[in-house]
């Protein structure tokens, strides 16, 4: 997702979501503002695209969901698409669920003293992790909203969440280092390190084997998930890099970053795949489509 930093002006936002399921993926853009002249420049263009494309523009969302009282600062659909997750930022701190068909409140997780910035499901839905400013990573239960695990005591404010797909690991992004820890236990099993920089995301391979982060340094650097040994290092982005993400058959890595761009990397490689750079402004999200062939930003 990308957005201006004159958001509070109301320059266009442009929210990109992707829902995946068995039978399919569709894709919904919404193009809000009040900006009225802006906005009919921008839809006219974004309309050419999208016409070529095959995706669908809607100018209003299927549903909104209210309840955060503090700016939401990410939201997650649980595996098979029944739930969607929202974190609230500074002086919210909460996680709420939601029924993603009808919008209804499903309950609400406290258990962070600040704001919350990232969360991720396990892949078998049944567990939720988020990442707090508080210097904290939380994993609860989806169906009671229990905790079950809190990892407190790091250096900074954890960036980045990411289960392992088998659910049994979990990776946080914080200061300097990647850490992964076994959920059952919360002892640490790996810390990851390459030079002095802060980790702002981490991403699982979907095998497992690899771990990707973003990293303030402008590189992203991938791990072997089960010895710790750095594998690649990618270097292209100019400024931060804020989110990353496996393709579905781990062969590509895409990387959202502050200089307005985002890119995709051979996996195995490293070498530069694609380079999109139609963001005017940061980009902080970054995601792939169930198949592959797609890039959300």
């Amino acid at each position: 997702m990308s957005t201006t930093r004159r958001s509070r002006r109301a320059v266009v936002f442009l929210v990109l979501l992707l829902v995946g399921a068995a039978a399919g993926a569709s894709w919904r853009v919404w193009v809000v503002g009040r900006d009225r002249d802006r906005d009919e420049i921008l839809r006219t263009r974004y309309e050419r695209i999208a016409a070529a494309r095959g995706v669908t523009i809607v100018d209003r969302p299927l549903l909104v969901l209210r309840g955060h009282t503090r700016p939401v600062r990410q939201v997650a659909f649980s595996p098979d698409g029944t739930l969607v997750a929202s974190a609230g930022g500074d002086g919210d701190a909460t996680v709420r669920l939601w029924d993603s068909r009808t919008g209804e409140p499903v309950r609400v997780l406290s258990g962070h003293d600040r704001g919350v910035y990232n969360l991720a499901f396990s892949r078998d839905g049944g567990r939720l992790a988020s990442a707090g400013h508080d210097h904290t990573a939380v994993v609860w239960e989806v169906r009671t909203g229990a905790t079950l695990r809190t990892i407190g005591g790091l250096e900074l404010h954890v960036g980045g969440v990411a289960f392992s797909p088998d659910g049994t690991r979990l990776a946080t992004a914080d200061g300097d280092a990647v850490r992964v820890w076994d959920v059952e236990t919360g002892r640490e099993a790996l810390t990851l390190q390459g030079p002095h920089a802060g980790n702002h995301c981490v991403s699982f391979s979907a095998d497992g084997k690899l771990l990707a982060a973003g990293r303030s340094d402008w590189s992203v650097r991938v791990w072997d998930a089960a010895t710790g040994r750095e594998a690649l290092t990618f270097l292209g982005h100019h400024r931060e890099v804020r989110d990353v993400a496996f393709s579905p058959d781990g062969r590509r890595v895409a990387s959202a970053g502050q200089d307005h761009s985002a890119r995709v990397w051979d996996a195995t490689t490293g070498a530069g795949v694609a380079t999109f750079t139609g963001h005017v402004d940061h980009v902080w999200r970054v995601a792939f489509s169930p198949d592959g062939r797609r890039v959300a930003s």
